[in-house]
C-alpha cells in the first residue's frame, strides 16, 4: 500500500513539472483557440513535510491548474501519514487521505452581478474500505482588506449533496490572511453534518513564514473530531516543518 501511495505522489509531482513545461510551449496555441481558454493555463503545487507532537509525521503534496478549458480550475492534495503514538516508526507511512476539486466560477451576468460565486465537485478517498465519496455544491471566494497591501481572502463552501450514506452535508471556509510580506496565516475549517447527529469539525490553521523564495516554515494546529471519536487516536495536535513551492 505504501509503495502505491508513494507512486501516486511521484506521479502528481512529475505531472505538475511536465505540465508547467508543456504549458509554456503550447501557450500560443491555447490562446489561439478562445473556446478552450482566454488565458494561459497555469500549473502550481507544493510539498509539505511536518512533524506532529503525537509522534507521527506527514507528507502533503498538493497542486492544481488555473484557466482550464471552459473556465474550470482544478486543485487537490494527498496526505500520507504514519501512525500516531509510534515514535520509533514515525517515518513509516501507513495512512493516506486525498481530496481533489473541480471548480467553475460563474459569470457575474448569470448570477445578478455577484463576483466569485461558483460550482464545485469534490472527490475524497482514504485508506480502508468504503471511505471514498463525491460532494457537489457551491463556493464563494472574495478578498478581504485586513492589512493594506497584503493578500487576504476567504472562500466559503457548502456541499448539500454527498454520496456517502453516513453524512448529510458539509460547510467549510478556506482562508489566507496576509500579515507581512513573508508572514501569513492560511488553512481551512470543515463542519460535517452527519446522519447520526454527531456533527464533527476538521480544521487546520497554519502559520507560514517564508524563509527564502519558495521555502516556508510551517506551524500547524490540527483538529479532527473523527480521530477524536476513535479511542486509539487523539483528535488534536500541533505540527511543524517545511513547505516547498514549485
Amino acid at each position: 500500500m505504501i509503495k502505491k501511495m508513494l507512486g501516486v505522489v511521484l506521479i502528481v509531482v512529475m505531472g505538475l513539472a511536465h505540465f508547467s513545461i508543456q504549458a509554456e510551449s503550447s501557450a500560443a496555441q491555447v490562446q489561439a483557440i478562445p473556446i478552450l481558454s482566454k488565458q494561459e493555463i497555469i500549473a502550481f503545487g507544493d510539498a509539505t513535510y511536518l512533524f506532529d507532537h503525537r509522534e507521527y509525521n506527514s507528507l502533503t503534496v498538493s497542486g492544481g491548474f488555473k484557466n482550464l478549458p471552459l473556465g474550470f480550475n482544478a486543485w487537490g492534495f494527498i496526505d500520507i501519514l504514519s501512525d500516531q503514538n509510534n515514535e520509533s516508526n514515525r517515518f513509516d507511512f501507513t495512512r493516506y487521505f486525498l481530496e481533489y476539486r473541480l471548480r467553475r466560477t460563474l459569470d457575474p451576468e448569470w448570477v445578478m452581478g455577484v463576483k466569485g460565486l461558483g460550482l464545485e465537485v469534490e472527490y475524497n478517498d482514504a485508506n480502508g474500505a468504503n471511505n471514498n465519496l463525491l460532494r457537489f455544491g457551491v463556493n464563494y471566494k472574495h478578498d478581504i482588506p485586513l492589512i493594506a497591501g497584503q493578500k487576504s481572502w476567504l472562500q466559503w463552501r457548502y456541499f448539500p449533496i454527498q454520496t456517502n450514506q453516513y453524512a448529510r452535508s458539509q460547510a467549510s471556509v478556506v482562508y489566507r490572511l496576509g500579515l507581512t510580506k513573508r508572514l501569513y496565516i492560511r488553512g481551512f475549517a470543515d463542519f460535517n453534518i452527519d446522519e447520526d447527529g454527531k456533527n464533527r469539525w476538521v480544521a487546520e490553521p497554519q502559520l507560514h513564514y517564508e524563509i527564502i523564495d519558495n521555502v516556508n516554515f510551517v506551524l500547524e494546529g490540527r483538529i479532527n473530531e473523527y480521530e477524536g471519536a476513535n479511542a486509539k487516536l487523539t483528535g488534536t495536535g500541533v505540527a511543524f516543518g517545511l513547505q516547498v513551492l514549485f
